[in-house]
């Protein structure tokens, strides 16, 4: 707890004055010191130790006045004067002057005049006074009159010397400082420089504010003035109101948590608000102080459950010092800093200073701007946040009625349009810049592109009204970032729409192409054709096929071999039989190879990868087997058991034909189909199944497959692959129609 803030000089605040002729001094601050001025006359780097300090400092005199009515210097050390601890328990000083002319007793003085030395060396004198306002009147000083204290030396000379530059103070204020101690009243008489010659003098003030802790502000004092029970905060006593505002802007956390985080009830208060409510109550001279603003700031503000704690102790602050600093949450508060909050703390990321967030956010609750108002400096904000609610209320009218809305833009209003509203309604030139200057950067959509933002432009009340001025600066950014959304939806939708329509000319010139190809190939001249393909086909084998049982039975049994080929004749009869359906059906599909042996004992890539049961190398064999065991059963079991055999050998060589025994030759038509059926969509405009899910695969050469097919699809049959192309790998299954039945 600073020691001395109370009716008299703090200690650690007296000092000595060592140059020169010597006397006393008080810090304003650490290191600026009040003195008398013909202490330092005629020093040019004088030197000044505090009481409690660490030691002498060389001191450069930036204030100095002396006449026949002032005699005071102001002193600058070089470092401070006092310990580093002590620093931040030094607080401002309290000024103050008489209210009148009667004389104020309880006056204290403490310095270090000649009597006080002990072995040479200095030490401090502490006196207590009564301040005769009536005596001294020509000579414009003050007169103490010495209480209970008659020092006399056995040399000539005062008592008193040393005691120069010492402070007066009266109930905690400084009143002046001692400049003389008069003869012929028995050295119980001193003289002092009246505070208010010092505060009317601007170089005083001027050098104060530069060096000090600002503009000083004097109370007026009495001797109606009692003394009060101070307040501890932050370290530090308070006795008047003025005190107390300047700590809790200092300490602004500290103050909150100590008053009012935790207020309790009213039948058991938490103890911090029962002392403070006490302090408060001792302000009640109706004379000087402000009964009524005390009774309605503890009736309803201090004890309202509506407003937070920072809120209340904002309402204490202004009226503890309703000309001071407005300070909200340790922050300076103006006009410009309400305008960048507003400015900044609408849009919400993480780019926003946080102080600003938190000051948009407290003024859209409500009742930060009534309560700033109350400070003399944002007295221009009276009657703001009614007109910002009323326009508020306006505004979310309005737009609860815009037709066609969409609900992110309806959220936006409701939760970040407020800022630029309250923005639009301050006073001064910060706003109406920033606003300016959004209004020329932004172009609204044009009339027509909007529905909702039309509708809001036409029953605006105002370009220059604050929905007006929002309507041209957040609200066309937002208008015309929806008209650009639209614009692109449509540009989609027309792409989108023309793809489709490519799809579907395309499927229909696909379509148009197959419908023309199978009609082709189902002609009569097609099938004609492809019996003679047929027989064309079978013709060598069926000669060949003669040829096998004479070269078998021939040299030996010659009857054998006529048998056998009268047999394989028939058996080649049925196969034909069974093939003339097959190759009706396929038509122009049927395309037997006719190119040579190779081909012919080269299995089809297809018929390798299904695994059929029966090569072409095994067909090749089934003649001359037959031809070998039926040469055995005429040998062995005659021509009776050879032909019971021969007459069940047709019915499944039959079976055998028709569902696939022999090829059917027709592996370009199976891929032109296949192609084909690949890229049918579902439905007309849709995307196959096959490309939607290679899209979606993990896999990126399947992504290439699906996108390799998906440009396919706007292609005709004409651009299909050819008969040694690759085979399809666009993983579909399509219908595999060969035609072996």
């Amino acid at each position: 707890m600073t020691s001395g803030q109370g009716a008299g000089p703090e200690h650690e605040r007296v000092a000595a004055v060592l140059s020169g002729r010597g006397g006393s001094g008080y810090l304003l601050t650490s290191r600026l010191v009040l003195t008398a001025a013909h202490v330092v006359s005629g020093e040019l780097a004088p030197q000044a130790v505090a009481v409690r300090g660490g030691g002498n400092q060389r001191c450069a005199i930036v204030w100095m006045r002396q006449d026949d009515e002032c005699d005071a210097a102001l002193l600058l050390a070089e470092r401070d004067l006092v310990h580093p601890r002590a620093v931040a328990s030094l607080g401002p000083v309290r000024w103050g002057r008489l209210a009148d002319g009667r004389p104020l007793a309880d006056c204290q003085v403490m310095g270090f005049p000649q009597a006080a030395r002990q072995d040479n060396r200095l030490d401090t004198e502490h006196i207590e006074c009564a301040l005769r306002p009536g005596s001294g009147l020509v000579r414009g000083r003050y007169v103490l009159d010495i209480q209970d204290v008659s020092p006399e030396l056995a040399h000539d000379g005062s008592p008193w010397e040393g005691m120069s530059g010492a402070a007066l103070f009266a109930y905690g204020y400084l009143l002046g400082i001692v400049t003389k101690a008069p003869r012929n009243w028995r050295h119980q008489r001193l003289e002092a420089v009246k505070s208010r010659t010092l505060l009317d003098d601007p170089g005083f003030v001027s050098a104060l504010a530069r060096h000090g802790d600002g503009v000083p502000v004097a109370d007026e004092l009495s001797a109606d003035t009692r003394q009060r029970t101070p307040l501890a905060l932050a370290g530090t006593l308070h006795f008047t109101p003025r005190d107390l505002a300047a700590t809790i802007r200092a300490h602004w956390a500290e103050a909150r948590s100590r008053f009012l985080d935790v207020m309790g009830t009213t039948a058991a208060p938490a103890e911090g608000w029962r002392t403070l409510l006490a302090w408060l109550r001792q302000f009640d001279d109706p004379t000087t102080d402000d009964i009524e603003g005390r009774l309605e700031l503890i009736d309803r503000r201090l004890t309202s459950p509506e407003l937070t704690p920072d809120l209340k102790l904002l309402h204490l602050l202004r009226w503890l010092e309703p000309e001071g600093t407005p300070v909200w949450r340790g922050a300076h508060v103006t006009v410009a800093s309400l305008s960048e909050a507003c400015r900044n703390g609408r849009f919400e990321d993480a780019t926003v200073p946080v102080a600003d967030l938190d000051l948009y956010r407290e003024l859209c609750e409500g009742g930060l701007l009534d309560a700033l108002a109350g400070f003399t400096q944002l007295r221009e904000l009276d009657g703001v946040q009614q007109n910002w609610d009323d326009v508020w209320s306006h505004w979310r009218r309005l737009v609860a009625r815009a037709p066609a809305m969409p609900q992110e833009y309806l959220d936006w209003a409701e939760n970040n349009a407020r800022g630029l509203l309250l923005a639009a309604l301050l006073p001064g030139p910060d706003a109406r810049d920033w606003l300016h200057t959004a209004r020329n950067h932004v172009t609204p959509p044009a009339e027509g592109a909007v529905e909702w933002y039309d509708w809001l432009r036409a029953r605006e009340p105002g370009p220059d009204t604050p929905i007006g001025i929002l309507l041209r600066t957040d609200f066309a950014v937002i208008a015309d970032g929806h008209a650009r959304e639209q614009n692109r939806q449509a540009a989609r939708v027309w792409e989108d729409q023309r793809l489709r329509e490519a799809a579907d000319s395309a499927a229909a010139h696909r379509d148009q192409q197959w419908a023309e190809y199978e009609s082709t190939r189902l002609s009569a001249a097609s099938r004609l054709a492809a019996v003679g393909r047929m027989t064309l086909w079978f013709a060598p084998w069926i000669a060949a096929t003669l040829c096998v049982p004479w070269l078998l039975w021939g040299w030996t049994h010659a009857g054998y071999a006529e048998t056998i080929t009268w047999q394989l004749a028939m058996l080649t009869a049925t196969v034909l039989a069974a093939r003339v359906p097959a190759v009706l059906r396929l038509g122009g599909a049927y395309r037997p190879p006719l190119r040579g042996l190779r081909e012919i004992l080269r299995p089809h890539r297809e018929d390798a990868l299904t695994r059929e049961p029966f090569t072409r190398m095994t067909r090749l064999l089934l003649v001359p087997g037959y031809s070998v065991l039926m040469g055995f059963f005429l040998d062995d079991g005659g021509t009776v058991v050879a032909t019971f055999v021969f007459l069940w050998t047709p019915w499944p060589l039959y079976w055998f034909a028709r569902v696939g025994g022999v090829h059917d030759w027709d592996h370009e038509h199976r891929r032109r189909r296949q192609d084909y059926e690949s890229r049918r969509p579902p439905e007309p405009g849709q995307v196959p199944r096959h490309i939607s899910r290679g899209v979606r695969s993990e896999s990126p050469r399947e992504r290439a497959d699906a996108y390799q097919a998906m440009l396919r699809q706007f292609s005709g049959l004409s651009g299909e692959r050819g008969p040694g192309g690759p085979a399809h790998r666009d993983g579909a299954e399509p219908p595999d129609d060969r035609g072996r039945k």
